[in-house]
């Protein structure tokens, strides 16, 4: 399929979905019927096959449905399961291509790079483009699992770059061997998360970003490059954490950038007026942080 998905010009940038009628509803996930999925996808026997591993349903007679979306776009490629337990939700959002297109400014290539929590493994399938070497990291198994099959939606080439491994932050990962580290870091506060991992960031909200900002800034190599979206929480006591974290880094001889993300990312308000559930929090932005050695 991901050839298929390549030579049509498929892509689905955000919530504009645009390529062939046929392959472009059989990517989103919506039911077609079986003929065009067996024109997109080389015949009956590889639909069926698909069928058989649980990966479509037939619908109804004469009309197929993945159970996964296709994220394409900007070189990446990435699967998005329709069904998984709650609290093991794959995320993919309006922040997801906010960090592609920091991954396409700033991770301008060399030798390796690695994605932490990776989630479908979006902009890691996008930096096989321009890395030799590439790994994509979660702490889920089934979000490992689906960033494996978002590699079997590559060519040859990006499919021998990329290695996906289930990893919490950037624990076991060589110091000082990346030359771009990216992350989307989850920043719900724990009570409000639902117990869904993939936004759960601590009791505050930034103990699990501060991992991912400390842990990835000391991946990177002496050219190295991280980008890192996460929430600037301002609190009424007066702290700022990413802030003081920041200047933590710059004590330790790295340099930064700070901008706020577009607002129809998940949190974007810049002002006093922030959600209940933030309780003690002052104003909260939503911001990619980009950290670099001097």
């Amino acid at each position: 399929m991901g050839a298929a998905v390549q030579d049509s010009g498929f892509r689905n940038m955000h919530d504009e979905v645009h390529g062939p009628e046929g392959l472009a509803l059989l990517a989103a996930g919506v039911e077609v019927e079986a003929a065009v999925a067996y024109a997109w996808l080389g015949g009956r026997s590889n639909v069926d096959a698909l069928i058989a591993a649980g990966g479509a349903d037939r619908t109804r007679e004469g009309a197929v449905a993945l159970r996964f979306a296709v994220l394409a776009g900007a070189g990446a490629m990435a699967v998005l399961p329709k069904r998984y337990p709650e609290t093991d939700r794959i995320y993919a959002g309006p922040d997801s291509w906010v960090l592609l297109k920091l991954a396409w400014r700033f991770g301008l290539g060399g030798d390796r790079a690695v994605e932490l929590g990776t989630g479908t493994g979006l902009v890691a399938t996008f930096l096989t483009t321009r890395y030799d070497r590439v790994v994509a990291t979660d702490v889920l198994p089934a979000a490992a699992a689906t960033a494996a099959l978002s590699r079997q939606l590559l060519g040859p080439v990006g499919r021998s770059r990329l290695a996906v491994a289930v990893n919490d932050v950037a624990a076991g990962l060589a110091v000082g061997m990346f030359d771009f580290v990216v992350a989307n870091a989850p920043w719900v506060p724990s009570r409000s998360a639902g117990g869904q991992i993939f936004a759960d960031g601590g009791p505050t909200g930034f103990e699990l970003p501060l991992r991912f900002l400390l842990g990835g800034s000391e991946l990177l190599s002496d050219r190295g490059v991280l980008v890192l979206l996460c929430a600037d929480l301002r609190f009424e006591d007066g702290r700022a954490p990413l802030i003081e974290a920041l200047d933590e880094l710059t004590d330790r001889g790295f340099a930064y950038e700070v901008e706020v993300t577009p607002r129809d990312t998940a949190l974007s308000f810049e002002v006093p007026g922030v959600p209940e559930y933030m309780e003690g929090i002052e104003s909260a932005a939503h911001v990619g942080v980009v950290v670099y050695r001097r």
